[in-house]
């Protein structure tokens, strides 16, 4: 099997093992990974897990979502699939590991909300294990240096990705790793990012104003 070769699997053990009091949340784009990994994690470690994915009925997710919440006796961490990303939050969670990372922003977006929700009571550690000059290694760095979207609130990532997704996905099937143009990509993407804030920004509080001086129709 794929996990017993795979390095990122040994690091994800790994980490586990140094958050060992701490709850951790595992998202994967695919049940089959998200199961995978939970036969992983047992077979090397004995480490409690438990998965929810699109594949369970709704008693058995809210079975493996109680197991993974109560304090005694339960599951270190819960493998999700994408499904995993939407309709439930985790707020008692402090540590989110993205086994892959989404194409679309919104995606990723939603997989951070679950556990960045009412009730959170800490700073979310967010872990992306990648391998290096690598397509995932080009989508990480977008979104990290391109959008800012592991630091902060992305409402401009679904516009900017329709803007660039052609180039974004040349870069990512390329068999090699164009660093001058995920550089130049990278940059491109700031920009038109920050200019699209600026934007939104200026529209809602020329909405504001309007709507505190009463000047809005009240017609629809």
């Amino acid at each position: 099997s794929w996990w017993g070769f795979d390095p990122r699997v040994a690091w994800l053990i790994d980490q586990l093992k140094s958050l060992k009091h701490e709850k951790v949340i595992v998202i994967c784009a695919h049940a089959q990974t998200a199961m995978t990994l939970e036969q992983a994690v047992w077979s090397k470690e004995a480490i409690r897990a438990a998965v929810f994915h699109e594949g369970m009925s709704v008693f058995e997710r809210d079975k493996a979502a109680a197991y993974f919440a109560q304090e005694d006796d339960s599951a270190q961490v819960l493998f999700c699939s994408e499904i995993g990303s939407e309709g439930r939050n985790f707020q008692f969670a402090h540590h989110l590991v993205l086994f892959d990372l989404p194409l679309n922003p919104d995606l990723l977006e939603q997989r951070i909300g679950r556990l960045d929700r009412i009730g959170q009571t800490q700073t979310i550690k967010i872990h992306v294990p990648y391998f290096k000059e690598s397509a995932q290694s080009v989508i990480f760095d977008w979104f990290d240096q391109g959008l800012n979207a592991f630091n902060q609130t992305c409402t401009t990532g679904r516009p900017i990705f329709e803007q660039y997704e052609e180039q974004l996905l040349a870069l990512m099937k390329s068999t090699s790793v164009d660093e001058a143009a995920v550089s130049a990509l990278i940059s491109e993407t700031q920009t038109a990012n920050a200019l699209l804030k600026q934007q939104l920004e200026q529209g809602r509080d020329k909405l504001l104003e309007l709507n505190s001086s009463g000047q809005h129709s009240e017609n629809t």
